[in-house]
């Protein structure tokens, strides 16, 4: 958004207000997300965020009804304010919401306590009860596109086999709900505790284990192995895992990183470190599959 998008919006959402500061805040690659500094009429003081609308994700009317719920649900989320279809004071759709005071960095003496906090927070997102929530995707079939994001080459012709001879594996299980993108980028922290899950553009309803392979892949680019091997295992203490659905949707979570990381706007360095990541990750759940007895 430009910034006289951005004095619109708030004359318009916060009239006798006046808007002091616009600071871009770091997220993913798909939304704008910005914190405006406000001062009413009465000088009181207060900062909001405005995220635009991406070009992929929910639809905003849809994760602002999302966000309703989740709040009202008692999971920490930033309060949605209001939703503008974006017609008269942008381009694009936007959400605002309240802006909650942390950050998202772990410094490295609280590394294990997060982690362990991230595990029972992902285990508590796949537990809230989903009968007051909006009718969301629905995120199944492990196998889903699979075959679309598997690397190319002779290495991976077995596993390339492999799926295709099983076809389909549908989640028999009751669908919960999945935030789709968490990681330590989408947590603001208040010391060791999670003050708000935030960016729920991608989420869904369906098999948690496909959470649970993301998560464990993007703290794979960050940490090193043992951590990441107590977060799961922090993880399992709540939620039943199943070695070969997990193997399942870590194939598929790294084969799409693959496809599609080379739009995030990513370092070179650091792409290549992702890249090697998501490989391994491959090779290391179809070493689990493929010896797999029949």
């Amino acid at each position: 958004m430009s910034p006289e998008q951005i004095v619109r919006a708030v004359s318009r959402h916060f009239p006798l207000t006046t808007l002091r500061k616009v600071e871009p805040l770091k997220g993913g690659v798909s939304a704008n997300v910005y914190r405006l500094d406000l001062t009413r009429a009465d000088g009181a003081r207060r900062s909001i965020v405005l995220r635009e609308k991406g070009k992929s994700g929910l639809v905003t009317a849809l994760e602002f009804s999302l966000l309703t719920a989740l709040h009202e649900a008692g999971l920490p989320t930033p309060l949605p304010i209001a939703l503008d279809d974006g017609l008269r004071d942008a381009t694009s759709p936007f959400i605002l919401m309240s802006f909650v005071e942390g950050g998202s960095q772990i410094p490295g003496d609280h590394v294990d306590p997060r982690l362990l906090t991230m595990a029972q927070t992902l285990a508590a997102v796949h537990a809230l009860p989903t009968g007051d929530l909006p009718k969301l995707p629905l995120r199944l079939d492990p196998l889903s596109e699979v075959l679309d994001f598997l690397p190319v080459g002779g290495e991976w012709a077995p596993l390339r086999s492999h799926c295709a001879a099983l076809g389909s594996s549908p989640y028999q299980g009751v669908p919960v709900l999945l935030h789709g993108d968490f990681w330590p980028q989408n947590l603001i922290w208040n010391g060791n505790r999670v003050a708000a899950i935030l960016d729920w553009e991608d989420a869904a309803l369906g098999d948690p284990l496909s959470d649970l392979a993301c998560a464990i892949l993007e703290l794979r680019y960050l940490y090193d192995d043992a951590q990441v091997d107590r977060f799961q295992a922090a993880y399992g203490l709540r939620t039943e895992i199943d070695p070969h659905r997990l193997a399942l949707w870590q194939v598929h979570v790294a084969s799409a990183a693959q496809q599609y990381m080379g739009d995030w706007g990513l370092e070179p360095a650091r792409e290549a470190h992702m890249r090697q990541t998501a490989l391994r990750q491959i090779r290391e759940a179809a070493e689990a599959l493929l010896s797999r007895p029949a």
